[in-house]
């Protein structure tokens, strides 16, 4: 088995109920890379932050089941053009979300996600 390590830091968790998904089991949060999303996972959390420092989480307000699908950079919707010149994989983690668009990710960039059952 292998074992990956993040250079990440998971602020405390969310204290409202907009994150009810972290505040009813948080152990079962998992940071992966976004090519790892698998369908049913919950999408909790990107990391970001200066590029000079360790990333920390960012927690959607908004946290959506994943339905990854083909990365389609002219499939008509506002959030895919916006990766066509990434250079590198990019993955689709699905338009089932509350915005109802496409939503790419860098394949390599880690992801907070509650793992499906």
């Amino acid at each position: 088995m292998f074992v990956e390590f993040f250079p990440v830091v998971v602020t405390a968790l969310p204290a409202d109920e907009d994150h009810a998904p972290l505040l009813v089991d948080p152990a079962a949060a998992r940071i992966v890379r976004a090519e790892q999303v698998t369908e049913g996972d919950t999408v909790l959390a990107s990391f970001g932050g200066p590029k000079d420092r360790m990333p920390t989480a960012d927690y959607f307000n908004d946290q959506y089941t994943a339905r990854p699908k083909p990365f389609d950079p002219t499939c008509g919707c506002p959030s895919c053009p916006t990766m066509a010149d990434h250079e590198g994989p990019v993955v689709n983690l699905g338009d089932d979300n509350p915005w109802n668009v496409c939503d790419p990710w860098p394949a390599a960039d880690l992801v907070l996600i509650a793992p499906a059952a």
